[in-house]
């Protein structure tokens, strides 16, 4: 795979040798600019085209960029054209968007007229495209491209990531048998690779793990070992992947006598992606959450309600870049076992990802208080909303049960529920309104 965070962009500049503008050079010093933009905001201008002003050309530039496998074509309006110097751009098979530069003068003879090509431009389109006006320093190019540049992040790594859903789904949580429809392979192994795995850990590999470990621990180090070789033998299946979707239970706890929460945990600190319960759509999920937000994103469940809000909770495996005090390993609430971590999930803005079957996914949001709930990693949940629109907790938990939704929440880092909204256009997904009744049957 490429690099997850450098896009590759390509830049076709649209001119009518009539009007004045075509001939001030504006499509140079604005592809100079851009290409500054890229290095602080982590894209290349991959493929740039001498400018457009034919059927012809536009024909040539839209073989040249479909070849150049971009990530985003910007169709930039250096002056108005007709439909025909850009049309064979918008039916490319990837993202475009069209860009109109600013006038350089406001009175006397019209110089470019490319807002009203822009305005041509997005009224000829059959698909998602996003429109831009501006110069590039100008703030709200600006800030509509990073939400464009996230998005096409979360969309690459849903397109072109590859994964492991090892040992499958939990017992009985079926509707993680759902994979994703975005693009994203996924290859399945038994739990005996993870076996093997495990033979393979030399001692001397978990005396080094031990001999680094400072987490606070209920634990002495010397009880944690077997927890250290789980630790090992995962990240050695998952080194290849984007992201490993793991059935830690029955079979882990059984076999090994320790829980595999901590060792996931670690392994998050570390840079991996994990998903308990062997949940591939919400690992799918959490890579387009980390992909958008730079941070690692975690699997909640719901398990409490209570006019604090709505009580997020999972059984001790996110990173300690979610903490909001300091960490320590302690047994498991059920079968206390070593061991899982305990912590409050840190205050602030959360944006949550559910993909889901048929191409459909829900997208929300809210913030959390910093108040810890139950022991692993826990947090309320206020102020929700869906879609970008506000609810009420109990609205947003109306809606959670209303769509039937599988009861993991994949929620990152961060506000970023525009660049997911647009992240689910660029891929052809439908984003699900809130359903919020509250009192009848819906189904």
């Amino acid at each position: 795979m490429r690099h997850p965070l450098m896009l590759r962009i390509g830049l076709v500049p649209i001119v009518r040798p009539l009007f004045r503008g075509s001939r001030f050079g504006l499509e140079h010093t604005s592809k100079e600019a851009l290409e500054a933009l890229g290095h602080k905001l982590g894209f290349e201008l991959a493929y740039v085209s001498e400018p457009v002003a034919d059927a012809a050309q536009a024909e040539a530039a839209a073989r040249a960029a479909q070849m150049a496998k971009l990530d985003l074509l910007l169709v930039q309006h250096v002056t108005f054209a007709t439909g025909d110097a850009f049309l064979p751009l918008l039916k490319l098979p990837i993202p475009v968007g069209l860009w109109a530069l600013p006038e350089v003068w406001d009175t006397g003879p019209l110089p470019q007229n490319a807002i009203c090509g822009l305005n041509l431009g997005v009224s000829l389109a059959e698909r998602p495209t996003k429109w831009f006006y501006g110069a590039v320093e100008d703030p709200w190019f600006q800030t509509r491209l990073k939400l464009t540049l996230g998005a096409l992040r979360g969309a690459r790594v849903l397109r072109e990531g590859r994964v492991l859903a090892l040992g499958g789904h939990a017992p009985g949580f079926f509707a993680f048998d759902a994979l994703p429809e975005t693009g994203l392979t996924v290859e399945k192994a038994q739990l005996d690779e993870l076996w093997q795995a495990l033979a393979s850990v030399s001692e001397a590999e978990v005396a080094e793990r031990a001999a680094a470990f400072r987490e606070l621990s209920e634990y002495p180090v010397e009880a944690l070992r077997e927890l250290f070789r789980l630790e090992l033998a995962l990240e050695k299946l998952a080194r290849p992947y984007d992201g490993v979707a793991l059935r830690e239970w029955p079979e882990i706890p059984d076999r090994l006598g320790v829980m595999a929460y901590a060792a996931m945990a670690r392994l998050a600190d570390a840079g991996y992606t994990l998903a308990p319960e062997g949940d591939v759509m919400g690992l799918a999920s959490l890579l387009a959450l980390r992909a958008i937000s730079g941070q690692p994103a975690i699997l909640l469940d719901i398990s409490h309600f209570s006019p604090k809000g709505i009580m997020l909770w999972h059984g001790g495996e996110a990173p300690q870049a979610w903490a909001g005090s300091p960490t320590r390993l302690v047994p498991h609430f059920n079968r206390n076992l070593p061991a899982v971590r305990d912590m409050p999930l840190r205050a602030g803005p959360i944006t949550g990802l559910r993909l889901l079957p048929g191409r459909k996914a829900v997208v929300h949001g809210g913030l959390l208080t910093g108040e810890k709930g139950y022991d692993g990693d826990s947090g309320y949940l206020t102020r929700p909303t869906w879609a970008a629109a506000p609810l009420t907790p109990r609205q947003f938990l109306a809606s959670w049960f209303n769509h039937r939704i599988p009861h993991h929440l994949a929620v990152g880092m961060g506000a970023f529920e525009e660049a997911l909204l647009e992240m689910c256009a660029w891929l052809g997904l439908e984003v699900l309104p809130a359903r919020p009744e509250e009192h009848r049957l819906v189904w």
